[in-house]
């Protein structure tokens, strides 16, 4: 590491200061007065960069353009027409999230003048923009964004279900999936629960026994019985991005309840689901009715609450132009507290019925910016998160 950091260290001396000699040991009249512009229209692999050339010192502007460079690359060159003046350049092919440096330069018949350094970072690869029965087709319900730069918001694909993981609390901040028959198969529970192997390099691993002995189940966001139409759905089920610590009687009973409830009666043949699960706050209650605010030696957080949305249409295209104020919502946010349930009050999350104003509401408290259905129409948003299922 010390070697690379000595070797970008020259590269950018180099950058910084190649050719400063033609000015330090020539008269300034004899090479031209050049400045480098601000950089603009700055997008993830673009930039536009440019100069002034007051004056030519003299001897006319032969060559005119920017240098640039991110300090460890060797400089690249564009060249922008001759004469004095202002020009602007179209950087292309950069880096996303990569700082840059760039400066102006000009040359006539005494040698090249070079400008000011300026440096820039280029934006974040932006999204791209998800289709129909995409499992966040109706909005990315906080922003999350696929960069290391967001670890407590971190958006990750799990191929059949998207996330938002949070790398300090070893669980998901959301989790989101489309349902309908096609889903449903013959499949087998698979059961091979294990550490996700696609979380960022140097990110701990929650490991398929980090729950063991917590008093806690290793609750499913995404149910198994969700994704039975393949061993590879059923088993993407297991990785353990997909738990949270859950009170047993919660996840035996209300809960499996409320999964079953969205699976055979909401959905069944005939209609679709788009469905977010999340969880929020810290200290829920184990199988020994004993409050515990982590498990794992401090890398996973057990949260105090769990909520679910369900939005449900029937199948059909166009879902979000048939999205309106009718469209059944149903949204439930239940204690993390083992105390509260039984493994046979499968339908006890009925006591727990909310609406997501409310929701949104309790969890933004927290400091999660949890703003459901943002892609759906300004006209009908309000009325579906006031929406209290019945």
């Amino acid at each position: 590491m010390k070697l690379q950091t000595g070797i970008s260290i020259i590269i950018i001396s180099i950058f910084l200061y190649s050719c400063k000699k033609n000015t330090d040991d020539l008269k300034n009249t004899y090479l031209p007065d050049i400045t480098t512009s601000v950089v603009i229209n700055i997008g993830s692999n673009t930039a536009t960069a440019g100069g002034n050339i007051s004056n030519d010192g003299g001897s006319a502007v032969t060559e005119r353009g920017v240098i640039w460079s991110t300090g460890t690359s060797a400089p690249a060159t564009i060249q922008s027409g001759t004469g004095t003046g202002s020009f602007t350049s179209n950087l292309t092919g950069l880096l996303p999230n990569t700082k840059y440096y760039v400066k102006a330069y000009a040359t006539n018949a005494h040698g090249t003048a070079y400008g000011n350094t300026i440096s820039f970072t280029t934006e974040l690869t932006p999204p791209s923009i998800p289709g129909e029965n995409d499992p966040i087709f109706l909005g990315n319900p906080t922003n999350a964004i696929a960069s290391t730069s967001y670890p407590e918001n971190y958006l990750k694909d799990n191929i059949f279900y998207k996330m938002a993981y949070n790398r300090n609390r070893g669980t998901s901040v959301w989790i989101a999936w489309h349902l309908q028959k096609e889903d449903i198969g013959s499949t087998s529970r698979q059961d091979d629960y294990r550490a996700d192997p696609n979380l960022p390099i140097g990110w701990y691993q929650v490991q398929n026994s980090s729950y063991s002995g917590s008093g806690f189940d290793r609750g499913h966001n995404c149910p198994s019985g969700d994704r039975t139409s393949s061993i590879a759905a059923n088993s993407s089920t297991f990785l353990m991005t997909n738990m949270v610590p859950q009170a047993t009687t919660m996840n035996s009973g209300p809960w499996a309840g409320l999964e079953d409830f969205v699976r055979n009666n909401l959905v069944g043949t005939n209609n679709e689901a788009y469905i977010f699960m999340g969880n929020y706050g810290q200290g829920g209650y184990n199988s020994s009715n004993t409050l515990v605010n982590t498990i794992d030696g401090g890398n996973v957080t057990v949260p105090a609450k769990i909520w679910k949305v369900v939005v449900i249409l029937p199948k059909g295209t166009n879902d979000l132009n048939r999205i309106n104020s009718t469209t059944t919502v149903l949204t439930v946010n239940m204690p993390n507290d083992n105390r509260l349930y039984t493994s046979s009050g499968t339908s006890a999350w009925r006591n727990y019925l909310t609406t997501v104003n409310n929701l949104e509401n309790e969890v933004n408290s927290y400091g999660i910016p949890l703003n459901l259905f943002q892609n759906v129409a300004d006209s009908v948003r309000p009325a579906l998160k006031a929406k209290l299922y019945h």
